[in-house]
């Protein structure tokens, strides 16, 4: 019996806490392809706070069987005329199957404000579909998909906004976005499990950077250092062979080529140890070298003490 009761309890409290939290929904029509403009309100603005939006679809087999879910939560606070406080944060997550599979719902957001004090900011959102919102301010969806509400929407004094046929690249369909700037505080160890791009994205490796990189120092781990170079049975290819690769290639054996450099990029490690390699081959063919020039510079030698001795007695008979 008492057994019971807790379960019962325990429903009672979930059903309660689910109920706290109260969305409405609303429809998109239109195509499943195509971003269409609905309109919120910043209406928290005259209250010197943020205004909170949060939208969703938590079942995947809304509208149609697999058809995706999301959560999204958006925290604003426009810039109506160019006040300096405003921003944009952003927590979407959206796909299906796990995320093996992204599937967009937002295709973009807007401040509508630059010019006007209407407080509107625009989220585009996936046709053909059903959503669920909530806010801790009054909201009005206006929704712009030629059924509800003509297409384009026409922003207060400035653009004219129609769908999107993409998602635009400053959408995070997997986390957090800020238009801010980020400060961490903390000294202990910062860990990112995945790939760091940046201004690159979809990063393939752990750090990515398009543009210039300025540091104290750096330090490449890398293993198989060439000084097998130096080993007895290491066999150094003749200055004649690398002359002939060269004719042919125009560029030194292994290494790689200004098109596959160009097309691949240059792997620092690897470049270190294949330097270091053709250093260590060249010392060995400079040590040939000075050995044969020491052995040519004796003979030399040896021969102009012969011709000087030659001259001595060809002179000591001319004077006789």
């Amino acid at each position: 019996m008492r057994a019971l009761l807790l379960i019962l309890w325990i429903s009672v409290l979930n059903t309660l806490a689910e109920a706290q939290v109260a969305t409405t929904s609303f429809y998109v029509n239109g195509d499943k392809d195509k971003f269409y403009p609905v309109i919120f309100q910043d209406n928290n603005w005259g209250n010197s706070v943020a205004t909170v939006i949060e939208i969703g679809r938590s079942d995947t087999h809304y509208d149609e069987w697999w058809r995706g879910s999301m959560i999204a939560r958006f925290r604003i606070h426009n810039m109506l005329w160019g006040h300096g406080s405003h921003f944009i944060e952003t927590d979407i997550y959206q796909g299906r199957h796990g995320y093996a599979e992204i599937v967009p719902f937002i295709g973009g957001y807007h401040d509508a404000t630059l010019a006007s004090g209407n407080r509107e900011f625009i989220i585009w959102l996936k046709g053909a579909s059903t959503y669920f919102y909530v806010s801790n301010a009054a909201q009005s969806p206006r929704i712009y998909d030629n059924v509800q509400n003509m297409l384009p929407y026409q922003q207060e004094n400035g653009a004219a906004h129609t769908f999107k046929t993409r998602v635009e690249d400053y959408v995070n369909s997997r986390g957090s976005n800020t238009d801010g700037v980020i400060h961490v505080m903390g000294q202990a160890t910062n860990y990112f499990a995945g790939n760091i791009g940046i201004g690159k994205r979809d990063a393939t490796e752990k750090l990515e950077v398009n543009g210039n990189i300025r540091a104290k120092e750096i330090k490449v781990e890398t293993a198989n250092w060439p000084d097998y170079v130096f080993e007895e049975d290491y066999k150094l290819t003749p200055l004649a062979e690398v002359e002939t690769f060269i004719k042919a290639n125009k560029h030194l054996p292994e290494v790689p080529s200004a098109r596959e450099i160009e097309e691949d990029g240059l792997s620092l490690g690897e470049m270190n140890k294949l330097m270091m390699k053709k250093i260590e081959e060249l010392t060995l063919h400079l040590i040939e070298k000075e050995k044969r020039h020491e052995i040519l510079s004796q003979r030399v030698h040896m021969l102009i003490e012969k011709v000087d001795q030659q001259a001595s007695e060809i002179n000591q008979l001319k004077n006789k």
